[in-house]
């Protein structure tokens, strides 16, 4: 009850007509991936865009990194609710796929092993669409999907040179069915192949466009489009250009308002005055803005703190809020933190997290909770060179793992337990993308000098040989003298030890 009156005076704010029309939407944003490369700006995405439509009057089915079984809950919540809409939604943030031209949202929790995983695994564009057509008059697509993903690349390699051609970059063009409604709207992040930018700021660049103008007053979805495109395409040096197929068959406003009556009095001069809105009107449109600012004020001090007391405090005031999933994922995920966390509360003397950080801290949130698989780190694509680098740079920790060789046999796999441990993570032996990003951010410096000593060790070693080669010249040429000159032949044991002299120097070379 508290969440309907909430919709409606968010409708009373913009304006709309007492007579509400049925409005939903899904909305996901997919960012703590456990198997690829994490992104960090979907689940602020999702976070923003739910709340917007929520204010716009949207009924909102809202997701933040969602494993495949969470996103078939949402789509088939979403279905529900969406029958005999007058606008439907579907928003997604994340990592997506094309293979063959058909376009795959992928969960969390997905591996993309082979092309069987598609079907399992992933959640198809067409799937959702289906669902939003079910005597809806609008549908609305917008898919902030068209990162570069390695899930891709992987699948590609595994699919083979006779079928790998069908794995595209980015997302492939959707076209727009009749469906007998008023029409449909599908908007990319890109164009169709290309590869979308994350940003630098806490959303990427087409989601702060589209939040910045979906709610403007008396703006058809053509127009605040055409605006999102404008702002996407400057803010990336024209790198970016969103792509937007509409097919409607008249202007669709979300915030239409209506523009109060004027009474137009006759004047001496000519002149035409307006006559003020009713007060009653204004002093209704005045206490629910300041209810909205109250709510929102109260949710922003919240995840300022990002502390469960501050998230639950909003709860107690607001648990129908605009913002109370957002609330009870945060609870969630801080909880589980600190259960990680608990393992070893404080990082060890001389780290970056030391005097008593919680070293969980030096994980990105949310993957401070994700344990190392075999999987997460193979999805790394780690070379030979690059396991040495890794085995390399757990000897500078501390962790001894013996010489690097890029094998990882059983003592790598104690060091990696072992650096977990002292770093408060779930001793796996196996890495993920973020406990690898930690490892190289706390052995920068010792990683750097180690590099610039084995610069020095090469350019001596190389210029022994020089030497070496030099003095050989000339032992040789001498030889060739005294031959001339009907000397004796060579001394087998000075060659001997001459060769002896030249191949430890190269082998030094090569071991160090």
């Amino acid at each position: 009850m508290f969440k309907r009156l909430i919709a409606v005076l968010a409708i009373v704010l913009a304006g709309t007509a007492p007579a509400l029309a049925k409005r939903v939407a899904l909305v996901i944003g997919n960012g703590a991936y456990e198997h690829t490369v994490p992104l960090p700006n979907p689940a602020n995405d999702a976070e923003q865009m739910a709340a917007k439509l929520r204010a716009l009057g949207f009924e909102v089915v809202a997701g933040q990194d969602q494993t495949y079984s969470d996103m078939r809950r949402s789509v088939m919540n979403f279905a529900k609710k969406a029958y005999g809409a007058e606008i439907a939604i579907l928003f997604y943030a994340g990592h997506g796929l094309q293979v063959a031209g058909k376009n795959h949202l992928v969960p969390i929790d997905a591996t993309i092993e082979d092309e069987t995983s598609l079907d399992f695994e992933t959640i198809t564009v067409d799937f959702i669409m289906r669902q939003m057509s079910k005597d809806v008059k609008v549908q609305m697509v917008f898919l902030d999907a068209c990162r570069d993903n390695p899930l891709a690349r992987t699948l590609s390699r595994r699919m083979g040179p006779s079928r790998s051609g069908s794995v595209g970059a980015g997302l492939a063009e959707i076209k727009i069915e009749e469906t007998g409604g008023e029409g449909s709207v599908i908007a990319f992040a890109t164009s169709p192949g290309d590869v979308a930018l994350d940003g630098d700021g806490a959303n990427s660049p087409f989601t702060t466009a589209l939040i910045k103008h979906i709610d403007t007053p008396n703006a058809s979805i053509q127009t605040v489009m055409t605006r999102v495109t404008g702002d996407v395409y400057e803010e990336t040096e024209k790198r970016q250009r969103p792509w937007v197929n509409a097919s409607l068959i008249g202007e669709v406003f979300l915030n239409k308002r209506s523009v109060a009556p004027s009474t137009t009095v006759a004047s001496l001069g000519d002149t035409a005055t307006s006559t003020p809105p009713a007060p009653a009107a204004t002093s209704t449109a005045t206490q629910s803005a300041i209810a909205w600012e109250r709510e929102k004020l109260i949710w922003e001090t919240a995840k300022s703190s990002n502390t469960v007391v501050d998230y639950q405090a909003y709860l107690d005031a607001y648990p129908s809020g605009l913002f109370a999933d957002f609330a009870r994922n945060s609870i969630k995920r801080l909880s589980s933190a600190n259960q990680v966390a608990s393992v070893n509360p404080t990082a060890p003397a001389g780290t970056a997290a030391a005097a008593g950080n919680p070293v969980i801290a030096t994980l990105p949130d949310p993957q401070k909770a994700i344990p190392g698989t075999e999987t997460t780190e193979a999805a790394m694509g780690w070379n030979r060179n690059s396991r040495r680098e890794v085995q390399t740079r757990l000897n500078l920790a501390g962790h001894d793992v013996g010489r690097p060789d890029g094998a990882f046999g059983p003592k790598t796999r104690a060091g990696v337990s072992a650096w977990q441990t002292a770093n408060g993570i779930v001793p796996t032996g196996y890495f993920t993308a973020a406990q690898y990003a930690l490892l190289t951010t706390q052995t920068a410096t010792q990683y750097s000098a180690y590099q610039a000593e084995v610069n020095r060790k090469q350019q001596a070693a190389a210029a022994s040989r020089s030497t070496t080669t030099r003095r050989t010249n000339t032992t040789t040429t001498t030889r060739r003298t005294n031959n001339n000159s009907g000397g004796g032949g060579v001394n087998p044991a000075g060659a001997a030890f001459i060769g002896g002299v030249v191949g430890g120097i190269i082998g030094g070379a090569i071991g160090r």
